[in-house]
């Protein structure tokens, strides 16, 4: 007899039925999936806040936003060799930057200068007005490339994007006589005047003297004051500084008390040299006439201590302003480091940053259903430190 082998195999009724539901089963995952990813990108594109300029042009999605409410975006230089990004605020009207430009000229014209990354010691009221609140950008100094500002840009609010060099500001500290603070909340221009912030020195160690008595009349030395190398809690000594005109200092003061003594006013005093102290963050002013300033305010010291008014003295004044010593002040000044600044260009138009954008701006609002909404729709928070 003849074998026959069937080939193939039966489809049953119950692999049919295994079949029909894992595919239904996928088909209906997928879906719930699908539709998981939809809801998930509408919640975010809601709740997504895009800047745009008054042709609709997009200026890219706000990372956070400033003290005012402004939405922060990053432009991204390209103009550099590496990619560097600045934090520029949006406001209806203008940009604005933490980072202030200072200016030679007044009106914020003239060479645009910015201070070095991670600057807290120049300069250091922001737009309150009050110490140590500064107006310093460390997304720059994180990136350890160019500082970027909001600068001043024709007669128009708007401003223009600027970025530090490697060369040195044109002007000196007291040549800067205005500043662009685009942050400030003002009608009009936020340009402003300015000048380095200026304190009295303390110079209560600077002058130690003494007496010298007469041993033919019995009376011995009598200390009137001491001088000191130590400064009080929140001062700092600037014995650096006196160092480099003590040896200038010297000899005038020997010819001021000499030209003194010739007109009958004398003091017979052994003066003594000790610091003039500066509060934390400042140092002696040097400028042009810093060795007089010295000089007189040695001199006054001294003959205050010996009971004589010399700055209300017309005799004694008229004596040293004919050597060239006049009545001065000795300050203590925050020092003013700037870096010359450039426009930042876009390569892609080869025009400044910015410049082709027109206010006043705006954000987009979310669309549901296909058709534009003209209100917010709040999304509440949901998962875990979700408000109840």
């Amino acid at each position: 007899m003849k074998k026959y082998y069937q080939q193939g195999f039966i489809l049953t009724i119950e692999l049919i039925l295994i079949i029909t539901i894992l595919i239904i089963g996928s088909i209906g995952g997928v879906i719930l999936v699908r539709d998981a990813l939809i809801k998930r990108h509408q919640v975010k594109v809601d709740n997504q806040i895009t800047v745009v300029d008054a042709n609709n042009k997009r200026l890219g999605i706000a990372i956070g936003f400033d003290e005012h409410q402004a939405p922060l975006v990053f432009y991204t230089d390209r103009e550099a060799n590496s990619t560097y990004r600045a934090l520029i605020g949006i406001r209806d009207d203008r940009f604005t930057s933490r980072e202030a430009v200072y200016y030679d000229a007044p009106n914020c014209q003239g060479n645009p200068c910015l201070k070095g990354l991670s600057d807290e010691a120049t300069d250091s009221q922001g737009v309150s007005k009050l110490n140590n609140t500064g107006n310093v950008s460390y997304i720059n100094a994180l990136q350890q490339g160019p500082n970027y500002a909001i600068g001043q840009l024709g007669n128009s609010v708007i401003g223009q994007l600027l970025k530090s060099t490697a060369q040195a500001c044109p002007a000196s500290g007291d040549e800067i006589v205005s500043r662009y603070m685009s942050q400030k909340v003002v009608t009009g221009s936020p340009c402003e005047s300015f000048a380095i912030d200026k304190q009295l020195a303390d110079s209560s160690c600077f002058v130690g003297a003494t007496a010298l008595g007469n041993p033919l009349l019995g009376t011995s030395d009598e200390p009137l004051s001491q001088s000191c190398d130590s400064c009080q809690t929140g001062y700092e000594p600037q014995g650096d500084i006196l160092d480099l005109y003590i040896p200038s200092v010297e000899p005038l003061l020997n010819t001021a008390l000499n030209a003194l003594s010739l007109v009958g006013i004398g003091t017979n005093v052994d003066i003594e040299l000790g610091t003039i102290c500066c509060p934390e963050g400042t140092n002696l002013e040097e400028d042009e006439n810093i060795v007089e300033t010295l000089v007189f305010t040695i001199l006054k010291t001294t003959f205050e201590l010996a009971g004589i008014d010399l700055a209300n003295n017309i005799v004694i004044t008229e004596t040293l302003s004919l050597i060239g010593i006049e009545p001065g002040v000795t300050y203590c000044t925050t020092t003013l480091n700037l870096v010359s600044a450039q426009q930042v260009i876009n390569i892609a138009t080869n025009e400044p940053a910015l410049n082709n954008l027109t206010a006043p701006f705006s954000v987009l609002l979310p669309t549901h259903r296909g058709q534009n909404s003209t209100t917010w729709i709040h999304t509440p928070p949901t998962g875990e430190g979700a408000r109840q």
